[in-house]
């Protein structure tokens, strides 16, 4: 198995302030035949979000030399090796205010294995996977910009990533990294096929009575509490979802789980834990050991609890883990396997 290694434009003076400071110019390299703007600038300008690549283009940002001359950029225009890419640093800066923008992480990325294609990286509990609402920064997502070359004042990165799985804030483990949306796709339909097999363990409340058994129940959205997933009829909009489960070993008020999701649905297997009585240790969401009447919360303050601050792990961090990953290269066809257990305390 490999060894991980660690590794609005106008009047806004503080976008016009950091404007001074961003590296907004780019030499075009490391492609083999002529590629259009918008495509490079998706691949290449990575603290950018790819959403916002388009409109900045056509918006008049974005200048091309080629051979010495200066032009506009248009999305379909044609770049070589040695063409120079400027974009105008205030409209850079006025993304980076208003939040549309990935904040470059620096911090310890846990990689598992990388190659030209993808990368398998290990996430800690209480890290975001990506940008959402008010926590910008401190993501996944940043910390995988930063490793591919992207800085607080350099834009531009050696490839963008683009994340094939998600896992929950408060869950830790293994996550599947794409380099680019070709290999992305190929691995969205190897998983389509099944052939991307994902194990978790979990620690349970509860004993489990019996050995194994496999959780059949379509899931959708909980009417009580929009950010929670409840049990939900295909009739009524809840879609398909089926998690596999086996006893690894019981302790006096608490089952240590292996966990095998034959789907993806958003929160499934929390959700579908908790519906078999056996909810995650620590899930302030889904478990009644966090009722309302012993912590004195309702619905409303869990989900605050769940997507607080970045730095606040301790509180956000659930007994679930994704400890194996295992599928095919799709393009080398070379079978990979990574594991990564949780520790002895895991749940305890």
């Amino acid at each position: 198995m490999p060894t991980p290694y660690e590794s609005t434009l106008a009047g806004d003076e503080f976008a016009s302030a950091l404007a001074a400071d961003m590296d907004s110019e780019h030499e075009v390299s490391q492609i083999e035949a002529p590629t259009r703007l918008v495509d490079y600038l998706k691949a290449r300008l990575i603290a950018v979000p790819g959403r916002e690549v388009g409109t900045l283009i056509t918006s008049g940002f974005v200048r091309i030399r080629h051979n010495g001359n200066d032009t506009t950029g248009r999305t379909y225009d044609l770049l070589t090796p040695g063409d120079r890419i400027g974009v105008a640093s205030p409209a850079l800066a006025a993304l980076k205010t208003s939040g549309r923008w990935i904040t470059p992480w620096s911090t310890t990325l846990r990689v598992h294995h990388e190659d030209e294609d993808l990368l398998v990286v290990e996430k800690a509990a209480g890290v975001h996977v990506h940008p959402l609402g008010a926590h910008r920064a401190a993501t996944l997502l940043g910390a995988l910009i930063f490793h591919a070359g992207a800085r607080t004042n350099r834009p531009w990165g050696g490839w963008r990533p683009h994340i094939v799985q998600r896992l929950d804030r408060p869950t830790a483990g293994l996550l599947l990294v794409a380099k680019g949306p070709m290999m992305k796709d190929a691995l969205v339909r190897l998983q389509q096929r099944g052939g991307l097999r994902r194990r978790y363990r979990a620690m349970v409340l509860g004993n489990v009575r019996e050995a194994a058994g496999i959780i059949d129940d379509p899931l959708g959205r909980d009417p009580c509490c929009d950010y929670r997933r409840g049990r939900l009829s295909t009739e009524c909009g809840g879609q398909s979802a089926v998690t596999c489960w086996s006893v690894v070993q019981r302790f006096e008020d608490r089952t240590l789980l292996d966990i095998e999701p034959l789907s993806g649905r958003t929160h499934q297997i929390r959700a579908h834990l908790a519906g078999i009585g056996h909810s995650i240790v620590g899930d302030r969401l889904y478990s009644s050991r966090y009722s309302t009447a012993a912590e004195g919360t309702d619905d409303a303050a869990r989900m605050r609890q769940e997507s607080s601050l970045p730095g606040q792990a301790a509180s956000t961090a659930i007994a679930l883990r994704a400890v194996e990953l295992a599928f095919r290269h799709p393009r080398s066809d070379e079978q990979l396997s990574f594991r990564s257990p949780p520790t002895a305390e895991f749940g305890r």
